[in-house]
């Protein structure tokens, strides 16, 4: 990524030279406050601000070791060889989910239920028999709270650092602002790391949204109250104590649990049970891009009390940023 740096006066003056020079793609990559230095402190309160922002490099196409799967919500492919089934009772729909990184024990649970519904013999045309495993694995979903504004609870987003929490709020204050024309209210605070997610002030500036750095307990008139913490490694047990005390000191707050899609199952199932103490409202799945195997997001739909609101992809806002729906594993079929 080629970087360039502007100095402003301000963060629309910012922004509008990063589209002027960069063009719509561009990504602020990090922002921060230059003091204000001789006389100019007298009629410059807030010191002019200092942005790095790029264009990101066109991605090269990657090797993958498992086949590229037909567009379509069909898996079966006559170019494609798939895995034999690990025994006769295995329907061939749940084996090729369970390669494309459905959990055994989880395959063995959806084939239960297929047995129930159905018999333990499948269909003669793999169409019937793959449309009787979708049905079935359609069974499993819960649908997560499609109202959230207006309740006057704070949403505070939690998970290991590096997860993309600060980018989802980012994303769901300017869809709820621009499109939906809500009203939201920011506060970026400190736990036992300092916030230094600098981008997030300026982009409630750009918008025009509230920001601050304390939580302060007074009732607000917004529809949506966004808290931003910083990300807490599951193993530092002092560190989840304290995230636990502050979240625990707001009052009555929706927890959504945002975790990195591209990680692999076993570690996300392990952060998942760390933060789990926190009782989560819902899971928000972030770097979709970075993840070609969506299949294995059905391993917390079958193997969790958690459902799955929503799924975010880059770092461009609002950008990838979407409900989640049953589509996350038939992505040509309208859930």
């Amino acid at each position: 990524m080629n970087l360039i740096t502007i100095v402003a006066e301000n963060a629309e003056s910012a922004l509008r030279q990063i589209q002027e020079q960069l063009g719509p793609d561009a990504t602020v990559v990090s922002v921060r406050k230059l003091p204000s230095h001789g006389i100019s402190r007298l009629w410059r309160h807030h010191g002019q601000i200092e942005v790095v922002a790029g264009v990101p490099e066109p991605e090269k196409p990657k090797r993958h070791a498992i086949p590229d799967q037909p567009d379509t919500y069909f898996p079966y492919s006559d170019k494609v060889e798939y895995p034999a089934p690990p025994d006769r009772r295995r329907w061939r729909s749940i084996t090729w989910l369970e390669s494309m990184g459905l959990l055994p024990s989880l395959a063995d649970q959806l084939q239960d239920r297929v047995v129930a519904s159905y018999g333990e013999n499948p269909p003669p045309m793999p169409i019937a028999e793959w449309s009787a495993v979708r049905d079935c694995l359609k069974q499993f979903w819960r649908p997560a709270r499609q109202q959230m504004e207006g309740t006057g609870r704070p949403h505070v987003f939690i998970g290991p650092p590096g997860s993309g929490k600060t980018t989802v709020i980012c994303k769901w204050m300017t869809a709820v602002v621009l499109r939906e024309n809500h009203k939201a209210h920011v506060w970026r605070l400190d736990s036992e790391t300092a916030n230094t997610a600098e981008a997030l002030t300026l982009h409630c500036e750009m918008i025009g949204v509230p920001l601050e750095r304390f939580w302060t307990a007074t009732e607000t008139d917004k529809d949506y109250n966004f808290i931003d913490i910083p990300g807490v490694e599951p193993w530092n047990t002092q560190a989840m104590t304290a995230l636990f005390q502050q979240v625990a000191a707001l009052p009555n707050p929706h927890i959504h649990l945002v975790l990195n899609a591209a990680y692999e199952s076993a570690v996300l199932f392990e952060q998942f049970h760390a933060f789990s103490g926190f009782a989560p409202e819902d899971l928000i799945f972030t770097h979709m891009d970075e993840e070609r195997r969506r299949v294995k997001l059905w391993n917390f739909v079958l193997g969790t009390n958690c459902c799955v609101s929503f799924l975010s992809g880059g770092q461009k806002i609002p950008g990838d940023f979407h409900r989640a729906e049953t589509g996350i594993l038939f992505p040509s079929e309208k859930a």
